[in-house]
């Protein structure tokens, strides 16, 4: 079986942010001890979906106090029995895997690399506008947004941003995920601002930095197919190779009620 692009990446790059993968012989368990509420940072991986009540068993065993159950199919072109899931209780994605060797033309929006800490604090603010939620997300959103950092520290991704009257509004994030391939995260701009060319110009540039510090010559992204961006990635020149499968279910934290 060939295996997913789309996880063998996230994988990549979540063990450049402090996560621990756990190989097994049948299934990869993913941990993120530093940010347990991050659920695919904490989740399975496994080469066929099988049974959800197995799988559901499986992630409260590795996970017992998480709320929700993970899991994640290792396989290019995953194959799902969707009636069973959706019967489980589960959110059934399918997220089209995006490929590129080269991008377009972009316009002339100057994209520069973030730096301070009031740069990471407005991809932050952006992230959050992006997302919405309470003060539990936006704690949440604060630890991921420092996970970032320590990549970009580690040298192993960059974070670039494009201004608008002296403020940040766009910003997206490329890694090293090896073997010459670098992967795109979080391509985002503040609402009042889309459609201007600012995507266009951090994915230009993105190709352009990775190539030139990690000697990347594939970059990848994961996207919504029915999300607002994909159009614009495959102008850029992105074409889909294959289908990242999630399966999601949010329950209540122990000792709760549902």
């Amino acid at each position: 079986m060939i295996g997913s692009l789309a996880f063998a990446t996230d994988l990549a790059l979540l063990a450049s942010q402090g996560a621990v993968v756990e190989r097994e012989a049948h299934r990869t368990v993913v941990r993120m001890p530093a940010n347990p509420a991050f659920r695919w940072g904490n989740f399975l991986l496994v080469a066929a979906a099988g049974d959800p009540a197995a799988r559901v068993a499986e992630h409260e065993a590795a996970f017992p106090d998480a709320g929700f159950v993970t899991v994640g199919v290792d396989a290019a072109h995953p194959v799902l029995d969707e009636g069973a899931w959706l019967t489980a209780g589960f959110a059934v994605e399918r997220l089209a895997v995006l490929v590129a060797d080269r991008v377009g033309a972009t316009g002339a929006a100057a994209v520069r690399l973030l730096a301070s800490d009031d740069d990471w604090a407005a991809e932050t603010a952006i992230a959050l506008e992006e997302d919405g939620g309470d003060a539990e997300h936006a704690d949440f959103s604060r630890l991921r947004t420092a996970e970032k950092r320590r990549m970009v520290d580690a040298g192993r991704a960059v974070w670039l941003g494009v201004e608008a009257d002296g403020a940040l509004v766009a910003t997206a994030g490329i890694a090293d995920a090896g073997r010459g391939t670098a992967r795109f995260q979080d391509v985002q701009t503040l609402a009042v601002l889309r459609r201007r060319g600012f995507a266009g110009a951090l994915i230009a540039a993105g190709v352009r930095v990775a190539s030139q510090r990690f000697g990347s010559a594939r970059f990848v992204l994961v996207a919504e197919r029915a999300g607002p961006a994909i159009g614009l990635y495959r102008r850029l020149g992105f074409r889909e190779v294959e289908t990242q499968l999630q399966l999601t279910r949010l329950d209540a934290p122990p000792g709760m009620d549902g």
